[in-house]
């Protein structure tokens, strides 16, 4: 699966035919989730002009929003994954609604410069990632591109480059075991240090990556291989034949 399948991996907004040569969109619904009241403000106010779109609701803390998401389900979701409780809140807020509203597509439109939580935000599906200080303009405009089903990545300033290793690492196919685990390159690649002993420290070191998304890795390799202890990954990785 491409980078490109991976991300539009959701459904795309609807389109009603109204005859064989017109074709009627309906106004797609918005929720916005910010801690900060003026940026909620504003966003609602920029799209208050649109007629294709509409700001249903908005919401400050993540138990909020999945309230406005499960009484009205969206079409998209502009969410910073800052809410004030630390980035934890926000990213888990992001897989809830992914999960929970199979349809919705999610931009994240965030200060964060936190490289391992734009990772984790990217790797979980959402479907565009921008920071805030970009031009309304360029806002307005990623938001009608998720809606036609595309993705939009901002990938300037000092942690862009984050998503670019994310998508790099999954256009690469996927490395199959003989037990029919699926590991990406890079998990191939941690497996293959920690069957040599090294700690999370050292094997970040050795692939040039943070110890936090090492412990990332360790965790998808945990889940992927069915088991609950660091200790067992590599001995069920042998057995499968992965190393």
């Amino acid at each position: 699966m491409t980078a490109d399948a991976l991300l539009d991996r959701h459904a795309v907004l609807d389109t009603v035919s109204n005859s064989p040569t017109t074709t009627a969109r309906r106004t797609a619904r918005i929720l916005v989730v910010d801690d900060e009241a003026i940026v909620r403000f504003g966003l609602r106010q920029l799209f208050a002009p649109d007629p294709h779109v509409t700001v249903i609701g908005e919401a400050a803390a993540p138990r909020d929003a999945l309230m406005i998401a499960d009484r009205c389900p969206p079409d998209l979701v502009i969410l910073d994954v800052a809410l004030g409780r630390g980035d934890a809140a926000g990213v888990e807020l992001a897989r809830m609604l992914l999960e929970r509203h199979r349809g919705v597509r999610v931009l994240v439109l965030t200060g964060c410069r936190d490289r391992d939580v734009m990772l984790r935000t990217v790797r979980l599906g959402v479907h565009g990632y921008v920071r805030k200080g970009a031009d309304t303009a360029d806002i307005v405009r990623a938001v009608h591109t998720l809606l036609r089903g595309e993705s939009v990545f901002d990938t300037g300033g000092p942690t862009g480059s984050a998503v670019v290793d994310v998508l790099r690492d999954e256009d690469r196919p996927p490395v199959r075991g003989l037990g029919g685990a699926m590991l990406t390159e890079r998990e191939n690649q941690v497996l293959r240090l920690l069957a040599v002993g090294m700690s999370n420290r050292e094997i970040g070191m050795r692939l040039v990556i943070s110890e936090a998304t090492v412990k990332f890795h360790v965790r998808n390799l945990r889940d992927k291989l069915d088991v609950r202890r660091r200790t067992e990954i590599v001995y069920t990785a042998t057995r499968q034949g992965i190393v």
